[in-house]
């Protein structure tokens, strides 16, 4: 049987009656309910989070089965499956398409309601209407306290005894984080209060651990170990404290970090780790039962700020095993052996000899093992990418967000599935925050922009490096029929943010702004605050979350399939997850042309019996996820181009404009064919070409042999073209004489050659060039200017009505005889030049610029020279090249690539039709 070729639905709905949920889920028996399923009323299922949403949702489904025998009725005795009908139940429903894969599972998670209906009045039918959700909704429950980080690494790591002291202010007693097990008792004076940042050199540690008690003034923690804890550790322990304030300068004497006591060992049977004063040391003493002393470990150096120890003994053979731990767990910092035997830990107790400080003297996180060596890390380590990476007692920080996600997820015993990410793109992490689990999930993913999801029994998470350029997962045809509906495409601003303000936890700000959105549309802010490493990041974070929130593209609430009538989609959507790219093509004609790119974050799936099935996909753009690659389909983007002149439906070539900073597009025939928009229409480039480039390889007189060449000023026996040089030879009358090409369009980046003949005689002389060439009286020029002094210039002028006006200028480092290159730009308001020496390559800086309005059109450039009045030499100008770069011709292969063809006017933007965009 195959849905696929029209066959009904297999499903299977299985129950584990009786698991423990803290379980492995492969430990798990299943019963399988499938015969009571009550197949008229919807299984719908739910999965993922909602178009938009910021964080994950959980997971959920409803499904009904028949209870008239009240096998699902809750504590009910008679049902086979008493007593374990019970909430948060696990569950799963799974589905056969029959084409040889199997099972494929479409829910797991527990049931949070087993609510029991009739649907008539005669009661001899009865339903049990199940609810239940996904892990999210399992570790949702109720109201978790805020943990730090030494609480919840300490407590995922199956301590026999532990007291966190991190109790409130005013604590008469210390709490155990185990239930059941008995408080520390406070002695003396003391005072719960934070541990302050450790800052060096303007590097901040933050202490993992929330308020500990100050026990300065002299005060003790003191306790036993209940039973069960002592058996544990009869034949290996590990003992750990946090402390600080050991500084000799401010301590009275030496300090007691941890006594504890093992009865009934030899030879001892009391314990100490002290940190001696003078001189400083870190020791392990033994106490034998006639209080005879063995210092067994005797480490130089003390840590004077916050740090955590740990000592563990075993048994070895005939000997025991002493170890203390400041640092890795593996190897330790100094080892003892010698004869002796091993009980289990009895009582403990901090600051044992009550000394005093003039400093604070935070003591926390007492904890016992049964392990020979602590479980924890103490030291920190060193990444793949050769981070030091900061343990639990320092707050991991600098770790990734993925690691960190895992860690977590391991600490709370929940299945994790994550793919690698490469060093580059991991995003690290600043000092972990105490929170709930759901909270420190959420920075994780906050701080990457990654997705976390609900993955069988446990989570999923697809890091920000594995969500850029999605391959396509699903295919929907709508030519085929395959697009269901709803299916609404709109314009609106719900996910539109054109300011983004980030913040880093307790650091600095970054702001991006779309100013274009921003004038159009009016400011809609967002902001968010992230835990990253440093705050250098912080602006590239801004900027990557307004590039997803500015997206030119319509927003699809919903997109649906029916896999009933097209059950061909059925293996393909069952593949699908959060993440994955699903595209529409041949969308209707109202919609806006081209491929209909998305998304999936989540979905609604309807199942009504065993054929009908349905799913509505929450999706968002999949355009702002396609970063550039290496031999990837994307370009450089290029803001700001523009047609120069308007162009028809049948028009196979362009002219191009571009700015001045992004210079000309690429004329490379390897880049071609090259994908371009223009407006909304894709066409095909096939070349682009330089407009004019002209090295006058011809002769003439009387102008300049070409009729895409006009003269302006003076009379045409004063223009020649010869030996591959065009020649200006005007009179020395101080009046400007030039040859105009029409380039088309008004921003224009224009360069020329010219002939260096020595330093002028007389007068100067000026050469160069003309943009925006309106009249004789109006046009922008730059030129070389060339000084009898033997000084070369660049200078910037304008002529409007006649009247010429500096717009500045700058001394050069040329001579006179060289060849030089002069290249001018005018885009907008904005005009350039620079100069530089014939066979050098072009510099990257401007060595010029002005901002002027007079002369906002105009489409002719050109050639220009002048001998000043009373110049005797050089008699002629001479240039020997000319190049319009900008506008730039384009000759197109195919236009309407994406359906449709239309007239575009000038001023019409143009940018390739996938611009490269830079990964976060």
């Amino acid at each position: 049987m195959s849905y696929l070729t029209g066959d009904p639905l297999s499903v299977r709905i299985r129950i584990a009656f009786g698991a423990s949920i803290a379980a492995d889920p492969a430990t798990w028996a299943w019963t399988d309910v499938t015969q009571w399923w009550h197949v008229p009323d919807d299984v719908q299922i739910t999965w993922g989070r909602s178009s938009g949403a910021e964080q994950p949702e959980r997971s959920k489904i409803s499904l009904t089965l028949k209870n008239t025998d009240g096998r699902f009725t809750s504590m009910d005795p008679r049902s086979p499956y008493w007593p374990n009908v019970r909430k948060w139940t696990p569950i799963q429903y799974d589905i056969d398409l029959g084409d040889g894969v199997g099972w494929r599972n479409r829910f797991s998670g527990f049931i949070r309601r087993w609510p029991l209906t009739w649907p008539d009045a005669s009661g001899l039918m009865a339903l049990a209407k199940i609810e239940a959700v996904g892990v999210l909704g399992r570790l949702g429950r109720g109201k978790p306290p805020s943990r730090s980080p030494l609480r919840r690494t300490i407590g995922a790591s199956a301590p026999v005894a532990y007291w966190p002291v991190e109790d409130g202010k005013t604590a008469g007693q210390v709490a155990s984080a185990i239930a059941g097990h008995p408080p520390l008792t406070l002695t003396g004076i003391v005072e719960f209060t934070p541990v302050d940042d450790y800052v060096d050199l303007g590097y901040t540690v933050r202490f993992g651990t929330s308020a500990l008690v100050d026990l300065s003034a002299g005060g003790r923690l003191s306790g036993t170990v209940p039973a069960a804890a002592t058996q544990a550790t009869s034949t290996r322990w590990t003992v750990t404290v946090a402390a600080g304030g050991l500084d000799p300068a401010t301590t009275a004497g030496d300090v007691v970090l941890l006594e504890w006591t093992t009865p009934g060992a030899t030879p001892f049977v009391r314990w100490r780790l002290v940190a001696q004063k003078s001189p400083t040391r870190t020791q392990v003493v033994g106490y034998d039962a006639g209080g005879i002393t063995t210092v067994l470990i005797d480490h130089i150096g003390l840590s004077f700020g916050f740090a955590q120890y740990a000592v563990s003994c075993r048994q070895t053979g005939a000997n025991i095993t002493v170890e203390l731990y400041l640092g890795d767990n593996d190897p330790a910092f100094e080892t003892y052996s010698g004869p002796g035997t091993i009980t289990g830990v009895v009582s403990v107790a901090a600051n044992a000899a009550g000394t005093t400080s003039t400093a604070q003297m935070p003591f926390g996180h007492v904890a016992v093992w049964s392990a020979q060596k602590p479980p924890v890390d103490f030291a920190g380590r060193v990444d793949a990418s050769g981070t030091t990476v900061n343990a639990a007692w320092a707050s991991f920080d600098a770790e990734t967000a993925h690691v960190r996600f895992a860690r977590l997820c391991a600490e709370d015993g929940v299945p994790l599935s994550v793919p690698a990410v490469p060093d580059l793109l991991a995003t690290r992490m600043g000092a972990q925050q105490s929170g709930t689990s759901l909270d420190l999930y959420q920075h994780c993913e906050d701080a990457d922009q990654g997705l976390i999801y609900e993955e069988g029994f446990g989570l999923g998470y697809l890091p920000r490096a594995s969500r850029y350029n999605a391959l396509v997962a699903l295919s929907i045809d709508v030519a085929l029929g395959q697009l269901g509906m709803p299916f609404e495409p709109v314009d609106d601003d719900q996910a539109l943010r054109n300011r983004w303000t980030v913040e880093r936890f307790e650091g600095a700000l970054a702001v991006a702004a779309d100013q274009q959105s921003i004038d159009l549309q009016g400011e809609i802010e967002g902001s968010a605050t992230v835990n990253l490493a440093t705050d250098d990041p912080l602006s590239e974070h801004a900027s990557w979350r307004l590039h997803l929130s500015t997206v030119q593209e319509p927003r699809y609430p919903a997109v649906s399939i029916n896999l009933a009538t097209h059950p061909e989609l059925a293996a393909a959507w069952c593949a699908c997850k959060p993440g994955g790219r699903v595209q529409v093509v041949n969308p209707p004609l109202q919609n806006p042309p081209g491929v209909v790119d998305q998304l999936v974050v989540g979905a609604t799936e309807t199942y009504r019996g065993r054929r009908s099935w349905r799913a509505t996909l929450n999706v968002i753009p999949a355009s702002p996820w396609d970063v550039a690659t290496v031999d990837g389909e994307q370009r450089v983007a290029v803001d700001g181009s523009m047609l120069a002149a308007a162009i028809s439906p049948g028009d196979v070539s362009l002219l191009l404009t571009s700015t001045a900073e992004q210079g000309p597009w690429t004329t490379d025939p390897a880049d071609m064919p090259l994908a371009v928009r223009v407006g909304g229409e894709r066409v095909t480039a096939a070349a682009i070409g330089t407009q004019l480039n002209d090295g006058f390889d011809r002769t003439g007189s009387n102008g300049w042999a070409s009729a895409l060449w006009t003269p302006f000023n003076g009379a045409t026996s004063e223009y020649s073209v010869g030996s591959s040089q065009a020649v200006i030879a005007p009179p020395a009358t101080s009046q400007d004489r030039g040859m105009l090409y029409l380039a088309g369009g008004p921003d224009q980046n224009i360069r020329v050659r010219i002939a260096g003949q020595g330093t002028p005689a007389g007068a100067g002389i000026v050469q160069g060039l003309v943009l925006r060439y309106v009249d004789g009286s109006n046009y922008y020029r730059v030129v070389l200017a060339y000084a009898t002094s033997g000084q070369v210039s660049v200078q910037l002028h304008k002529r409007v009505g006649g009247t010429l006006t500096g717009l500045g200028s700058v001394n050069l480092s040329l001579a006179a005889t060289a060849d030089v290159w002069l290249r001018a730009a005018v885009s907008g308001t904005q005009l350039l030049a620079k100069a530089w020496a014939n066979g050098q390559p072009e510099p990257p800086a401007w060595d010029v610029s002005a901002v002027d309005s007079a002369l906002p059109v105009g489409d002719w450039v050109g050639v220009l020279g002048r001998r000043d009045t009373g110049n005797t030499s050089p008699t002629q100008l001479v240039y020997p090249h000319f190049l319009v770069e900008v506008p730039q011709r384009v000759t197109l292969s195919a236009r309407g690539v994406n359906g449709f063809s239309r007239a575009w006017p000038a001023g019409t933007p143009v940018d390739t039709w996938q611009p490269a965009i830079v990964s976060l």
